[in-house]
């Protein structure tokens, strides 16, 4: 095995935690709440540690660039259906975050249709995704709390929908700069062509 494939399967083994969590989550919980949020963080430090490896040794393969976010969107959207479908979030802030998902989604396929390349992550998509996790790891570990003060929970989802609106736009905002530099560095290559 090569060692440029191994953040490819990390990635591989954190889709696998996404079922192991619903599994866990829908069948076990609340008794086995704490094992669900084990999983929920090993996910997390998986996706730290592949995200590292890859940049650190330049292990990034066309593969990479697939399995990771889909591995970080699963976990994401599996983690809240779960929290969902126990009623300790609202159903909306599900809705937001899967239509922010799949804007994203559709981002990325038209821009590998117009120019053959797959989108990384930014920056701010990385600190998105941190503080996703912290947010749902308090709607695990402090499920009660948060039932008992409603505006915690609508507060902490609020947060989550704020965050996922300003990642769309950032995202956007970096599109278009990278579309206007592409074009200024075509004029500026197309003049120097065209000088005697």
């Amino acid at each position: 095995m090569k060692a440029k494939y191994i953040p490819n399967i990390l990635s591989i083994l954190r889709l696998f935690m996404s079922f192991a969590f619903a599994a866990v989550f829908i069948w076990g919980y609340p008794d086995y709440v704490m094992l669900a949020a084990g999983i929920f963080i090993l996910s997390g430090v998986t996706d730290v540690v592949d995200g590292i490896l890859a940049r650190r040794f330049g292990w990034v393969t066309e593969a990479g660039k697939i399995l990771d976010p889909l591995a970080d969107k699963l976990m994401q959207c599996t983690a809240l259906l779960c929290l969902v479908f126990w009623k300790i979030v609202p159903w909306w802030i599900l809705l937001l975050i899967v239509l922010k998902e799949l804007l994203m989604g559709c981002g990325a396929i038209v821009l590998f249709r117009k120019s053959r390349e797959i989108g990384v992550s930014k920056y701010f998509g990385k600190a998105y995704t941190v503080l996703f996790y912290a947010v749902v790891m308090l709607f695990l570990l402090f499920p009660n709390w948060l039932g008992d003060h409603a505006w915690a929970t609508y507060a902490l989802c609020i947060f989550m929908a704020v965050m996922a609106f300003c990642v769309l736009v950032l995202y956007y905002i970096s599109y278009l700069k990278n579309k206007t530099k592409k074009r200024r560095k075509a004029t500026t290559d197309g003049n120097v062509c065209k000088m005697p």
